[in-house]
Parts: structure tokens; C-alpha cells; sequence
């Protein structure tokens, strides 16, 4: 953005106040020797000599004036040019134009946050989106104070001056602060004293609001609305083209039915796992886990395909809650579910199928109001260097291993160890 004003070129050399001094300096001494050696009268060299006095302390006070108001000169020239709220506005509008499509979500936001502070400026800032149940609003982007305790807060639509922007599609301030302090936690209004909400429309739809805190109270200025309209109207392609590219991204890796990753993002995070275990190869194992649940066909057949889906669901949810958090669950095809065990030895990759077993086997499914069925799972899995270095041997050796686990007769079935298959 150009700047509409050109700043004044420092000064240099002696200043006029200076110069003075110096002048006057030269000249009192002469006088005062010429005046010393002169005939005249002791009264009058008394009164010239005050007279000099006098003049020098009137140069040395202009001077000191002149300099202070020199001083204050350079200082102003030194300041930025304020930015007009026009020029701030245009700012974003090129944000949109030159950045919109090649930043990440975050880092975008910075930057909108960084222009928007321009036209009105906050202490901090928060974007919140309606979750996925459509109840409730969550802050996914959070800027300067306080921004690591606003982030993922998720509050109810009737709460708080988010969810009024949200509800009345208009523009929405919190003067005092009451509403946002009755709804979000105290540590993240923690030095802000007022809060302003802009809903960002899309079709005459809201899609998301943008709340900006100020560390001071609101000031009773009858643009401000005007101004938060420019800045909503601005800001929405921006964010609506980042939220719908990041659940492009995120629809892209994620199974509908379970809302867990798929196989292309088990792929993903296991190719970054299988790098770090090669660098550290004795210090950090690594196992993968192939699960899928036993005689899911029949009940497919026997109970119908919603009830079968409605088993998946169940699978998932129970096979979450028996994993470290470092671990990554993801669903494959059909029924099988694969697990990633960052750090995990095959010893304890036996531990945490021991723990998954016990869990299934204390669940009951609720396939009706009168019936219900236990889920038993089948298990495979492969260590990293034992049983592959590769994605794709990990993973098809934990199948083999899971397929060994099946058969419901192995004494007809001849398994060979793997160092004699060709």
C-alpha cells in the first residue's frame, strides 16, 4: 500500500539556536576586553556589562526553547503516517487479492488480524464457526492477547456476543464486557474491556463471526458501525475461501460413517512415523495394527445395513477409548479399523489388543430395545524392522497375521514363516 504523505528528510548541521550561541559567545568576550580597556566611566561599563548579561541569558533561554521545539519536530516527522480507515480497508482487500489463496488458515488469519488493526484497533481477536451438531460456536483462529486460552473455546449460540452477531446477522457490541464475561472463561478476557462481534455472510447466510476485544471501552463514535460493516464485508471471501479449502482438506482424509481419518491419511501420519523410527531405529519402535470385527457380514444380513453402520460407530468409539493419545486410529474398507502405535514394541502392541479385548468384552451393542449382541474383533499387526521398513510391508504383513488369527480350522491350513515365502 503507498503512503499518501511524504515524511520531512532529517535535519543536519547546526541548528539556528546554536548558532546564536556561538555568535554571542565570540562577541561578549570582545566587548567585555574593549569595554574593560576603554576611559569610560565606571557606571557605564557597570551598565553595558549588565546589558550583555542580560542579552546572553535571553539567547541561552531562546535557544533552549528553539531546541526543545526542534526536538519535537523530529519526533513527529519520525512517526508513522496514520493510516485512514480507507486506506486500512484497502489494505485487506489486497490481502484478499494477492494472498487469499496461497497461505495456510493460520497464517492468513495473522495477517487479516494484523490489517483489520489498522482501520480499529484491538487487543485480541477470535474467529468462531458453528460446529458440526449446529448448536454451538467454536473459536478456530485466535490473534494477540490472550489467543492460546481463546483458542477452541465452544460456546452455545445463545451465549455470549458471538452468538447475538450470529442469531441477529447484525453487528454486535459488548460495552462493558457483561455478556462475554458471564460466557467465556476469565482467562480469556483477561485486560480487555469491550468486545465488538462482526457476523461474515455468504448468501445472506452467516458462516462465521469475527470478535474483536479492546483493551479500552468503546468510544461513542456513530461510524463505528459503518466501519465494522466495511470490515465484515472485506474479511468474509478471505475466510470463507480458507474454512471451505481447510474442510475440503479435512473431508479429503476423514470416513463419513466414524469421523475418523482414512487410509489415505493413515499413509500420511505413517510415512512421518516410519522416518522418525529409521533415524532412531533401536530408540523408538514402531507397530502397526490391522482390526476388523468378526462375522460383520452376517450381521449386516441379520440385522440390516443401518445397524450395521451403527456397529462401525460403536467399534470406533470403544477402540478410541483404549489408545494412548499418541496413537492414530484410522478406518480402512468394510469394517477394518488401522492403528498406528508410535513407540511401541510388539510386547506391548500385545498389551494394548489384551486391553482392547477386555473392553469389547465387557460392552454389550444395543441392536434393538430387546436385543442386544457382543462385537469380538480380529487383530494383526507388524513391528517396524522385525516384520518391514516400508508402509506398505507393515501394513500387509499385520493383514497376514490377522488373516492367521481368522481361520476357524488351522490345522488344515500350512502357514509358512515369512523367511520362506518367496
Amino acid at each position: 500500500m503507498k503512503e499518501t504523505s511524504e515524511r520531512k528528510l532529517p535535519r543536519s548541521g547546526l541548528s539556528s539556536g546554536q548558532i546564536a550561541l556561538g555568535l554571542f559567545g565570540f562577541v561578549a568576550p570582545v566587548l567585555t576586553f574593549l569595554l574593560a580597556v576603554s576611559s569610560l566611566p565606571e557606571t557605564v561599563k557597570i551598565f553595558v556589562l549588565v546589558v550583555l548579561a542580560v542579552g546572553y541569558s535571553l539567547v541561552c533561554f531562546w535557544s533552549f526553547q528553539k531546541a526543545q521545539s526542534d526536538k519535537r519536530d523530529r519526533m513527529r516527522d519520525s512517526m508513522p503516517t496514520p493510516v485512514s480507515h480507507e486506506e486500512g480497508l484497502q489494505g485487506i482487500s489486497e490481502a484478499s487479492e494477492f494472498f487469499g489463496s496461497s497461505l495456510k488458515p493460520s497464517d492468513l488469519y495473522r495477517l487479516v488480524s494484523n490489517r483489520v488493526t489498522h482501520v480499529l484497533p484491538f487487543a485480541a481477536s477470535a474467529l468462531f464457526i458453528e460446529t458440526e451438531a449446529g448448536d454451538s460456536l467454536k473459536i478456530v483462529q485466535a490473534d494477540g492477547r490472550n489467543s492460546e486460552a481463546l483458542l477452541n473455546i465452544e460456546l452455545p449460540t445463545e451465549r455470549g456476543i458471538a452468538g447475538m452477531a450470529w442469531l441477529s446477522r447484525e453487528v454486535a457490541s459488548d460495552t462493558d464486557l457483561k455478556l462475554e464475561k458471564m460466557a467465556m472463561p476469565a482467562v480469556a478476557v483477561e485486560g480487555v474491556c469491550s468486545a465488538v462481534a462482526i457476523p461474515l455472510m455468504h448468501e445472506q447466510q452467516p458462516f462465521a463471526v469475527l470478535v474483536l476485544y479492546m483493551a479500552q471501552p468503546l468510544n461513542a463514535d456513530p461510524d463505528l458501525h459503518t466501519t465494522l460493516h466495511a470490515i465484515g464485508e472485506r474479511v468474509a471471501p478471505l475466510f470463507l475461501s480458507s474454512i471451505s479449502f481447510e474442510r475440503s482438506i479435512s473431508n479429503a482424509l476423514t470416513d463419513a460413517l466414524t469421523n475418523l481419518p482414512n487410509e489415505r491419511a493413515f499413509f500420511m501420519v505413517l510415512e512421518n512415523q516410519l522416518a522418525e523410527s529409521q533415524r532412531f531405529r533401536d530408540e523408538r519402535p514402531l507397530t502397526v495394527m490391522t482390526v476388523d470385527i468378526k462375522n460383520f457380514a452376517e450381521a449386516n444380513q441379520n440385522f440390516g445395513f443401518a445397524a450395521g453402520d451403527r456397529i462401525l460407530a460403536f467399534t470406533a468409539e470403544q477402540l478410541a477409548s483404549q489408545l494412548r493419545k499418541m496413537d492414530f486410529l484410522s478406518r480402512s474398507a468394510n469394517d477394518e479399523f488401522l492403528i498406528i502405535l508410535p513407540t511401541a514394541s510388539e510386547k506391548f502392541a500385545d498389551e494394548i489388543v489384551q486391553r482392547i479385548r477386555d473392553r469389547f468384552a465387557a460392552e454389550v451393542f444395543a441392536v434393538s430395545e430387546t436385543e442386544e449382541i457382543k462385537v469380538w474383533l480380529n487383530f494383526g499387526w507388524a513391528t517396524f524392522w522385525q516384520d518391514g521398513e516400508t508402509a506398505e510391508q507393515l501394513l500387509q504383513n499385520a493383514r497376514v497375521r490377522k488373516q492367521q488369527a481368522k481361520a476357524e480350522e488351522p490345522s488344515k491350513i500350512l502357514w509358512f514363516p515369512k523367511e520362506y515365502v518367496n
